[in-house]
């Protein structure tokens, strides 16, 4: 479809006053850990959508919540939700998806985990790090 010159410039404009209203996080540098958690459920929604091949309707029909709602945990607006409601939403996906079911487990599993020191975290993330890198390298 061919546009106009006067139909291009309209459409820019629109783009222009659109974006001042998103509410989609590109830096994620400045969240806290909440948030960072929050963005990792949210992401389960958008790949179980996809992977079943389903419409944002049929999945809020599956949890039990209004479109609306999973439109907003979709759209990453992380700030109208808490963890334990997406979680408690997450697992009633768990029960069509085995991937999110495992993702379920590990997190289960992780929080049951014996805290470390500061200094054996970074021993334990600079280990893993050089791990990595001895198992991906050419």
């Amino acid at each position: 479809m061919k546009y106009s010159n006067s139909e291009i410039i309209k459409r820019a404009e629109k783009a222009k006053r659109l974006k001042k209203q998103l509410t989609h996080i590109t830096d994620k540098s400045k969240l806290s850990t909440e948030d960072k958690m929050k963005m990792s459920l949210c992401k389960h929604y958008v790949q179980f959508a996809n992977s079943k091949q389903l419409k944002l309707k049929q999945v809020a029909e599956l949890i039990g919540i209004p479109i609306q709602r999973l439109s907003e945990i979709t759209n990453y607006k992380i700030s109208k939700f808490t963890v334990d409601q997406l979680i408690k939403n997450l697992s009633l996906l768990a029960e069509h998806d085995a991937q999110i079911r495992e993702y379920l487990v590990f997190l289960e599993q992780a929080t049951e985990l014996p805290t470390l020191t500061v200094t054996e975290t970074k021993r334990l993330t600079r280990d893993l790090r050089e791990a990595a890198v001895q198992y991906f390298a050419p």
